[in-house]
């Protein structure tokens, strides 16, 4: 039986999440100066690069403050952009009332998975599968979203007859 490395990228959106949390809460409990906080955030930043899914940091009024590589490719948006946007400018006009309506079940359960649609710049809809985690840091909230052709790539051809 193989083994994964503990170093080795996330490859679904519940891991990246559990790794993210993981890391962030060690950031929050492990800083005792500058030089250790930045080792750490440069870590943490290495280790968002390197989530083959779309992951987005929120602040408690649901806008962007930070996000990775896979987000701007999913959402085809520059990094800049989504940066001034909130979760909201991603979520389909139908689906507003929902979406908001979710944002505040995950925010007092502190976590939520599922599916969800986001909209693209060029306006077409992707239908994702997410996990989410809130207040991994006090005011921040971590999502993580793979389209499902992503999670088709990652997970391989299917074998079988």
């Amino acid at each position: 039986m193989a083994s994964a490395s503990r170093r080795s990228a996330p490859a679904t959106p519940l891991s990246a999440i559990t790794a993210l949390r993981t890391a962030l809460t060690r950031i929050d409990r492990g800083i005792t100066n500058d030089r250790v906080q930045r080792k750490k955030a440069e870590a943490l930043l290495a280790h968002l690069a390197a989530i083959p899914v779309a992951v987005l940091v929120a602040n408690s009024q649901a806008r962007y403050v930070d996000v990775n590589e896979g987000a701007i490719l999913l959402t085809g948006y520059a990094r800049r952009e989504l940066l001034d946007m909130s979760v909201w400018d991603l979520t389909p006009d139908t689906n507003a009332a929902v979406g908001k309506a979710l944002w505040q079940e995950f925010l007092e359960a502190g976590e939520l998975a599922g599916d969800y649609d986001v909209r693209r710049k060029n306006g077409r809809v992707v239908h994702t599968t997410f996990f989410a985690a809130a207040h991994v840091l006090p005011g921040l909230h971590v999502s993580a979203l793979a389209s499902r052709g992503l999670l088709r790539q990652l997970r391989g051809p299917r074998t079988g007859a």
